[in-house]
């Protein structure tokens, strides 16, 4: 089946990522409101249980919330833009059914409390949820980004910040091993999906819009 969508710009852009943001909101935390059975309580690794919890790197998690729509507004071109977006839609279409079919949960650490550490941490666990745990959706997202920065020619940036998100998921225990390996198939799952599912209206050359 074939969907056919606005393409996005610079134009709208903006509108995009609003819409988008809400659509995330409402898929991600409505998933968890609504499971279909008991939330499983995944159980970590030998290599989950080496790493070691590290409370600051709250603030390299939380980056994700930057990285995904600067990726975004930042892509080589509309087409690239366009797909980033919506193969980010799709991967949290996809994930939250996971989350409602299959919901998982991890035990909360006991998180610092003090300084402006502690106060980002407070506003992960009030907006947050201790479940939607496999696939890694924070990793999902976060990668979906550094394609879009690679094709974009930012190779470095491609590959270090999604990676040190990806990190940080298991050194705030938000997650374990497995939801990363989870996060990274469903990223690149969504990135080839994207434009065989969905297709947009092509820009047209200057001089038929000049025509126009």
């Amino acid at each position: 089946m074939i969907v056919f969508v606005p393409r996005l710009s610079t134009a709208n852009v903006g509108r995009a990522l609003l819409l988008g943001y809400l659509a995330f909101c409402f898929l991600y935390l409505g998933a968890a409101a609504l499971p279909l059975r008991a939330r499983l309580a995944l159980e970590p690794s030998a290599l989950d249980a080496a790493i070691p919890f590290v409370g600051w790197t709250i603030w390299v998690y939380i980056t994700q919330f930057v990285l995904t729509p600067a990726a975004i507004v930042l892509a080589r071109d509309d087409a690239d833009r366009t797909r980033t977006f919506y193969s980010m839609l799709l991967a949290t279409c996809v994930a939250a059914t996971v989350f409602m079919l299959w919901p998982t949960g991890l035990e909360r650490p006991q998180a610092p409390s003090s300084g402006l550490t502690g106060m980002a941490w407070a506003a992960l666990y009030f907006t947050d949820t201790p479940g939607n745990c496999l696939p890694s959706l924070h990793v999902a997202l976060a990668s979906l980004a550094g394609a879009a920065l690679w094709r974009r020619g930012w190779r470095a940036a491609a590959l270090a910040w999604p990676a040190l998100i990806a990190l940080s998921t298991l050194t705030t225990k938000q997650h374990v091993a497995w939801d990363v390996a989870g996060g990274l198939a469903l990223a690149a799952a969504a990135w080839i999906a994207t434009p065989r599912l969905f297709r947009h209206e092509r820009a047209q050359p200057a001089r038929h819009a000049a025509r126009a």
